[in-house]
């Protein structure tokens, strides 16, 4: 790939680079630095690029490795919870909360979980795609999303929970 394509598919791809960075990294200042340095190191390996790789998927996958060398990552217990499908009712809690509880909720998932759940489910990233970037097989990939909805259903249950009020409370409060 040359200089001239590879600074084409950075500005196409930007958004998505800006995106993952920005949940990735602790403020705006961190997430510039990771997509900065993304970029210097893509344009260092113009003369060997990732064989077969799209450039979105090589671009993410150079931030993801990035990202792992400056943060060790937190445990995601996989042998700990035994993985169940959230049903699709459930998904629908995404749109019933606030940006706020959602970002909040997002924010508590282990950092490759979150990663590769706001790539597959809000980026909108194949599988093999995701697989990819994070160096997991397919099975892995489709455990560690499923994980993923599951913690993250889990969350969102307990939020709605504390912010939402019972009859008894409010006839309590009403005059």
């Amino acid at each position: 790939m040359t200089l001239t394509k590879l600074t084409a598919a950075v500005v196409v791809h930007l958004d998505a680079l800006h995106n993952l960075a920005t949940w990735l990294a602790r403020d705006s200042a961190e997430a510039y630095a990771l997509v900065r340095a993304t970029c210097q190191q893509a344009i260092g390996m113009i003369p060997q690029p990732h064989a077969g790789t799209n450039p979105r998927v090589g671009l993410l996958t150079i931030m993801w490795g990035l990202y792992r060398t400056g943060h060790p990552l937190s445990p995601d217990g996989a042998n700990e919870i035994a993985v169940e499908p959230v049903a699709a009712d459930k998904r629908m809690l995404l749109h019933t909360l606030s940006r706020a509880d959602l970002d909040a909720g997002l924010r508590q998932l282990p950092e490759a979980l979150r990663a590769a759940l706001i790539l597959s489910d809000m980026e909108g990233y194949p599988l093999e795609d995701v697989a990819v970037i994070f160096g997991w097989s397919k099975p892995t990939t489709q455990v560690a999303l499923s994980k993923a909805r599951q913690l993250l259903d889990s969350i969102l249950q307990v939020r709605l929970a504390t912010t939402t009020v019972s009859p008894e409370s409010e006839a309590k409060n009403s005059p």
